[in-house]
């Protein structure tokens, strides 16, 4: 149902972060391409760490 005051994993944190990202990446690249690119970049640092979590997360289980 809501989750309105669930805290929330550092999984959901980094996949929120990402999505915004890359959603700003997105709209900039028409505008700015250097700003979009830095952005796309910081995106993609943080889903190497969520595939990295989501490795972890396999071995424990």
């Amino acid at each position: 149902m809501f989750r309105l005051f669930e805290p929330r994993s550092a999984m959901e944190r980094l996949q929120e972060k990402y999505c915004f990202l890359m959603r700003r990446s997105f709209e900039l690249a028409l505008v700015d391409k250097t700003r979009s690119d830095l952005l796309n970049e910081k995106a993609c640092k943080i889903l190497q760490e969520i595939r990295r979590m989501e490795k972890t997360q396999e071995k424990f289980s």
